[in-house]
């Protein structure tokens, strides 16, 4: 099964799933901020929790995450701790991003079945905004007969539990989509894992009032979006 790509029409809303996850608990300034970088674009950068994602990864292999490579990984990357802050800080926090995946131990492996580390977004329309997001594990189990996606997340604000529910129910839509007649969508076995709260959800824990919260933010983004305007330039 492929994580399908769609095409987007550039002036229909349209949000990242990290930043739809965000998009209900900012401030009036902050959402108008967060959509402005989505319709008008942003400077490209390296994400901040790259270098941690990508060990993350790189670790994982027949089906887990494995301890000792995660060690390799974190170690590698605190000796690259010699920069001026606030480069030390950022190395720091994904040390520990790494750290606690060893802590989650085995709760945090997908479940069993052929998986593949998904490398590029996908595209789903819900309610009139188009939504860019990949999980970074897909899993297939024939035998089973079921297919279910590992969601990784780096977040410290307060609104973290909150904010990740929103993003796996937005996965879970995206998976429901692709069921099909050999391999039907098991939200049960999808979870998103935060490294940095050492936190696992899974797709029957989210809670019922996130439906209505993920309906009400994505109404905002539709009835916002033909408002925002380009940044002044000075």
């Amino acid at each position: 099964m492929i994580f399908q790509l769609a095409t987007v029409e550039t002036d229909k809303p349209r949000i990242s799933l990290n930043r739809l996850a965000l998009f209900p608990f900012a401030h009036e300034k902050g959402k108008e901020e967060i959509l402005r970088s989505q319709k008008y674009g942003q400077k490209i950068k390296t994400s901040y929790y790259n270098p941690a994602l990508t060990g993350i990864l790189e670790s994982f292999q027949e089906g887990a995450f494995v301890p000792e490579l995660l060690r390799v990984r974190s170690s590698a990357l605190s000796q690259a701790r010699s920069e001026p802050f606030p480069r030390v800080h950022k190395h720091n926090n994904n040390v520990q991003a790494l750290l606690n995946l060893i802590e989650l131990g085995e709760a945090a492996n997908p479940p069993p079945g052929r998986h593949q580390v998904v490398q590029q977004s996908s595209r789903l329309e819900m309610e009139g905004v188009t939504i860019s997001a990949r999980p970074e594990i897909l899993t297939e189990n024939h035998e089973e007969g079921y297919f279910a996606y590992t969601k990784l997340r780096f977040s410290k604000d307060k609104f973290s539990v909150d904010s990740q529910e929103l993003a796996l129910l937005v996965l879970l839509h995206f998976g429901q989509q692709q069921s099909h007649g050999q391999l039907r969508f098991s939200s049960e076995k999808s979870k998103l894992i935060d490294c940095l709260s050492r936190s696992i959800t899974r797709g029957h824990e989210i809670d019922r009032c996130r439906h209505q919260q993920l309906h009400r933010a994505l109404t905002e983004v539709r009835e916002l979006w033909p408002t925002i305007q380009p940044s002044a330039v000075a």
